[in-house]
């Protein structure tokens, strides 16, 4: 007989999800085209220098970087932080919150970062050393620095239901 184990975990909300998945679908085909990096979703962890283990809802990571770690550390959580690093806003969060989690991922060595907001049709820019950009009605936006050449479609995550 077995016993149910709860976990406990904040589970997106079904329009969250949908669009999660689309972000992370556009960033994982760009990566196997463009071959410097690897994509990975929202169910990756990182342990962030200082101890933090968090996720990003999408993130990226250069090859390089990635054969520089420890191959016997490969199956568990890798002693990094992506070089790129998205976070989608839902309804629920809490803007401060998502805020310091960017600041926090800027501050261990992303060196770009993009935070989403679908109500507002928003994206802040974050990069190292420099202020947050507000960027607003934006049908797309291109990736800088470590993922140029990215493309991000926003179209279908502003209106993740198709007609």
């Amino acid at each position: 007989m077995s016993i149910p184990i709860s976990i406990p975990m904040r589970l997106p909300f079904a329009l969250t999800g949908a669009r999660n998945t689309e972000i992370s679908r556009q960033l994982g085909n760009w990566a196997r085209q463009d071959k410097r990096g690897v994509a990975f979703g929202s169910s990756t962890g990182w342990k962030l220098p200082g101890g933090a283990k968090r996720s990003a809802d999408a993130s990226w990571m250069t090859k390089d970087r990635i054969k520089s770690l420890d191959p016997a550390a490969a199956a568990g959580f890798w002693n990094a932080c992506p070089d790129f690093v998205i976070e989608l806003r839902s309804r629920t969060d809490r803007y401060r919150v998502l805020r310091e989690k960017m600041d926090e991922w800027l501050a261990t060595g992303a060196r770009l970062g993009w935070l989403i907001d679908p109500e507002s049709r928003s994206v802040e820019v974050y990069r190292p050393g420099r202020e947050t950009e507000l960027r607003t009605n934006l049908m797309s936006i291109e990736g800088e620095g470590p993922v140029a050449g990215f493309v991000l479609d926003l179209t279908s995550v502003w209106e993740p239901l198709p007609d």
